[in-house]
């Protein structure tokens, strides 16, 4: 029996959003002769728009951008705050913030509008140039989604390497060679390949998947004569082109002032921890951050890292 499903798409522009559905009924037969059903989606590039309400100036909003240059476009890094429930999602572009169009602006001038805002706050995001953003359905957990990603090390970016022709995301602008940006909204830069293949595999109902252009990786000979060059080759296992800087955490210092804090001021003592004292050298290659021994420790923006010029690795 053929079974029918029924694939919501949004399409949307800066000034409208119009709601249409989308019926087909598909049989398809799969290698143990069962039936194989699949969802059908439109592809997706812009007019994403999210709307939250912020009760004053101070409110933390929750939502956090990036920019390599100062001529590449704002990018959503995190949401996790007002803006979490809305069809924004990480690595979007920010296309507007309350109508004022964010191309060719810095990232701090588009934090600027967010910060500035009180009560109604709506932002409008778009796939990056090169770049896709696709929404499917599942109608289950256990529903294949015929998507398949690589990495071939762990400082990789995840990539996409298959898009089977029966699958969720055949119809979708979504292509071989991109980087997979985020799942459901959160991130998958910074994490590995089978991590990003189960948030497909948990997911169940609507899944948003945005990708952007695949980085080109730097030879290894030429890696090596960067680091030659520069006298600043980078963490073991970690590839080149990378910024050497320093990173808080708590170490000595920081557990010494903790002991102090608790014996005068009791548990509020513990305080400290939230400003650690200790620095390290850290690498920051795209938006992770390695200690000098090649281990991640955190993401940026989020973890701190200072960058600092012509700083060699301790050993």
């Amino acid at each position: 029996m053929a079974a029918a499903f029924s694939s919501v798409i949004l399409k949307q522009d800066h000034h409208r959003r119009e709601k249409m559905t989308v019926e087909e009924d598909i049989k398809k037969e799969g290698a143990d002769g069962g039936e194989v059903a699949f969802a059908v989606a439109e592809p997706l590039t812009s007019g994403f728009t999210g709307v939250a309400f912020k009760e004053s100036k101070d409110q933390t909003v929750g939502i956090a951008f990036r920019q390599e240059l100062p001529d590449h476009p704002v990018t959503i890094s995190k949401n996790t705050g007002l803006f979490a429930n809305t069809d924004l999602k990480v690595g979007m572009e920010v296309e507007s913030i309350n109508g004022t169009v964010v191309d060719g602006l810095t990232r701090l001038k588009a934090i600027s509008f967010i910060k500035e805002a009180e009560g109604k706050v709506t932002v409008v995001g778009k796939a990056v140039k090169g770049g896709a953003i696709a929404v499917v359905f599942k109608e289950s957990i256990g529903q294949k989604c015929g998507i398949a990603f690589k990495q071939d090390v762990p400082t990789d970016p995840v990539t996409i390497s298959r898009i089977g022709e029966d699958g969720l995301f055949v119809k979708t602008d979504l292509k071989v060679g991109m980087q997979v940006m985020s799942v459901n909204n959160v991130p998958v830069e910074g994490l590995d390949k089978t991590q990003a293949i189960q948030f497909l595999k948990d997911a169940e109902g609507k899944v948003v998947v945005v990708g952007a252009p695949p980085t080109n990786k730097p030879k290894p000979a030429a890696a090596a004569a960067t680091a030659t060059a520069t006298g600043t080759p980078p963490p073991p296992g970690v590839a080149a082109g990378g910024q050497w800087g320093t990173n808080k955490y708590i170490g000595q210092q920081t557990q010494m002032l903790m002991c102090f804090g608790c014996l005068c001021f009791g548990l509020p003592g513990l305080c400290v921890c939230f400003c650690p004292q200790d620095d390290r050298d850290a690498y920051r290659l795209g938006n992770q951050i390695y200690d000098a021994s090649g281990k991640p420790i955190g993401t940026y923006p989020g973890e701190n890292f200072v960058p600092t010029r012509n700083q060699m690795q301790r050993t």
